[in-house]
């Protein structure tokens, strides 16, 4: 006879309490909320590994490596260099007008050059001066020269200031070239001059022989 298989309870279970014997009341331990010192704290490493898992080792300290910096990537852009400071700014702004002033008077001491060697042959008795066709075009080149020295000198150091560069030694080195181009030029124009140049050297004229 083969064995019946147990049937299911199906009677209510019974809640909580109902089962106590009558006037039973239950009450929570004294030292309920107390913590338990008397043992210390389990860390998570301490914790025993299930069967069959390898333990890990005990901790290596981490040896020191060299800080590398991160690679730039191909197609991002690299960061920006720092720019020049702000005084460039404002001190070759004030050299470049110092300059166009500067170009201003050399032009206007080269086109009075020939009035000052008038004065001077009236003064020491030299007689009348007649400048030479030469001393015109000395003068006029002399002058095309120091508007293009200002020109050249004020569009590199706009560029420079775009490119947030230090451009202050541009205007500087531009009025060094137009003082030796002034020079260089009002040289020329007093060498047409041999009569005045003698006179300066200690070398008189020889006055022309008046026959009876």
């Amino acid at each position: 006879m083969a064995e019946q298989e147990p049937q299911p309870d199906e009677r209510p279970r019974p809640q909580y309490g109902e089962l106590a014997p009558p006037g039973w009341v239950w009450h929570p331990p004294a030292d309920a909320d107390r913590l338990d010192t008397s043992r210390p704290l389990e860390r998570e490493d301490d914790a025993p590994a299930p069967y069959g898992a390898a333990s890990p080792g005990p901790a290596l300290p981490q040896q020191h490596q060299p800080h590398q910096p991160h690679p730039v990537a191909p197609g991002r852009p690299a960061a920006p260099r720092e720019g020049a400071p702000t005084w460039n700014l404002t001190l070759t702004v004030l050299l470049a007008v110092f300059g166009f002033f500067g170009m201003s008077y050399s032009i206007a001491t080269l086109q009075a050059i020939p009035a000052s060697m008038q004065l001077l042959h009236s003064t020491n008795g030299l007689g009348d001066y007649t400048p030479v066709p030469l001393v015109g075009t000395l003068v006029l080149v002399g002058s095309i020269l120091m508007v293009a020295i200002w020109i050249v000198s004020a569009v590199i150091a706009a560029l420079l200031l775009v490119k947030r560069r230090l451009a202050f030694w541009v205007p500087l080195v531009a009025g060094i070239v137009a003082m030796v181009v002034l020079l260089i030029f009002a040289g020329a124009v007093l060498a047409t001059d041999p009569v005045l140049l003698g006179f300066y050297s200690g070398v008189t004229p020889s006055s022309p022989l008046q026959t009876p």
